[in-house]
């Protein structure tokens, strides 16, 4: 007897290979400026390593999924090409709206590759790197916000850690140093401690906003959902580095241990809390849901 087999994929054509090939490899030229620009200003601002760190893993997440759950096919789709066209016009507003053009940039390097995902894996392709583009596009816009957020971050980390202190009975005054840079500096009792840029929080706040990110597409939460893990995941990262400031200024004058292992063992203790907190709110709900 006769046994037949699951349905069967259609042929794929040389000529669309080709195609394919040729159309990813424009789309990498075009926004290589935008990658080398990334990964520049990630080796020269530390707070930002984790974050392209965790976009990495998620991009190698969704292919590795994608290898195992999907087919190549490629193909040109008219999914493919809306996303490529949609692209192409986000590049177009950014020389018109200067004010966005870090957003749009960004947004159009995003909707290019899952151009060029929908043509090789088919249009469930596109929807399984949503996790790992919308971490990206979060990743590129924070980059560029790393320069104007420096001192407002630090400020505010230093009034709500000494805040806190003065609440616990340490005496606390904050005080700006001026010079080439100037500092901002944490007194607490008898010993003096600088709040630099490393300091801001700005690396755990990356880090939350894309790991919330990533949640919210990988667990298909709904848009209000969405909206509120990243509202929340702000705060948390902010509170999580005062209490990272505070337990340092606390634990460093009562131990012998280097300042440079306390500092950096704590502010990983913090961040890994701050990241455990995000992934707890995301997956709260998540046992319960059921399919159909």
């Amino acid at each position: 007897p006769m046994v037949t087999g699951g349905p069967v994929a259609p042929p794929v054509r040389p000529t669309s290979v080709v195609m394919v090939v040729a159309i990813s490899v424009l789309i990498g030229l075009l926004y290589l400026p935008l990658l080398h620009w990334l990964g520049s200003t990630t080796i020269h601002t530390q707070q930002l390593f984790n974050g392209a760190l965790l976009v990495v893993i998620a991009l190698a997440i969704c292919v590795r999924d994608a290898v195992y759950d999907l087919r190549p096919a490629p193909q040109i789709s008219n999914q493919g090409m809306g996303l490529v066209a949609l692209a192409f016009g986000c590049l177009w507003l950014g020389t018109r709206w200067h004010a966005g053009v870090l957003p749009l940039v960004v947004l159009s390097a995003c909707l290019a590759f899952a151009g060029v995902v929908s043509f090789l894996f088919g249009s469930s392709g596109a929807r399984q790197f949503l996790p790992a583009l919308a971490a990206f596009f979060v990743f590129g816009v924070l980059a560029g916000l790393v320069p104007t957020l420096d001192w407002p971050l630090r400020a505010m980390a230093a009034r709500y850690a000494g805040g806190l202190m003065v609440t616990m009975g340490s005496p606390v005054k904050i005080a700006l140093e001026q010079g080439q840079p100037p500092q901002l500096l944490l007194y607490v009792k008898d010993r003096i401690f600088v709040v630099a840029t490393e300091c801001n929080g700005f690396g755990l706040l990356t880090s939350a906003l894309i790991v919330a990110t990533i949640l919210a597409f990988q667990n298909r939460l709904p848009w209000m959902e969405k909206l509120l893990l990243w509202a929340v995941s702000i705060p948390i990262a902010i509170t999580f580095n005062f209490l990272r400031i505070v337990s340092i200024c606390l634990v460093a004058p009562r131990t012998t241990l280097p300042y440079g292992f306390v500092h950096e063992t704590l502010g990983l203790v913090f961040y890994f809390l701050g990241l455990g907190l995000i992934w707890k709110i995301a997956r709260r709900d998540k046992p319960s849901r059921k399919e159909g």
